[in-house]
């Protein structure tokens, strides 16, 4: 008797094994389906974010910088919706005459600076004079102003920029 108990025990764990695959397969394709799902969904509000960030920082530019002056040789901005720190940033460039090398020369000056558009939160700002100095010979020279990040100072246009690019990338 013993014996048969095992035996219709072992017929009924091999009986109901058999669809084990079958069960398998179905979870793994349903979660492939969710994730798929998940990741319409994620990129759906990742792009909601983006246009929000892209119309914020527009008003927030305008709001800020109005418009150039006499001396303005460029003023643009860019912005990135940084995902990882759901944060909104506004890179301001801003390259103006600055009348500093006097007689025979020209002068520029770059300028610029990080801000996190919603907290109205400056991360960043770089500074640099050109000058330009016709007589004898053509020369140019630059000195850095200003240049740090988040408290830490940089010496180097490249080092700012360094510092900036994953909040403008991520």
């Amino acid at each position: 008797m013993a014996k048969k108990l095992i035996a219709l025990g072992a017929l009924f764990l091999i009986g109901t094994g058999c669809d084990l695959p079958d069960r398998v397969g179905r979870l793994e394709k349903e979660t492939k389906e969710l994730r798929a799902d998940v990741d319409k969904t994620r990129a759906a509000s990742d792009y909601d974010l983006q246009a929000k960030c892209s119309k914020d920082a527009g008003a927030w530019f305008k709001e800020n910088w109005g418009l150039p002056d006499k001396d303005t040789v460029l003023l643009d901005y860019k912005n990135h919706y940084n995902r990882k720190q759901n944060k909104c940033f506004i890179l301001v460039e801003w390259h103006y005459n600055s009348h500093f090398a006097g007689e025979g020369g020209s002068s520029w000056t770059n300028d610029m600076s990080i801000t996190n558009v919603y907290e109205n939160e400056k991360y960043g700002n770089y500074s640099a004079n050109t000058y330009t100095y016709y007589k004898p010979t053509v020369t140019t020279n630059s000195e850095v102003i200003r240049c740090e990040f988040l408290g830490q100072k940089c010496t180097t246009l490249e080092g700012f920029n360094n510092a900036v690019r994953p909040y403008l990338n991520d």
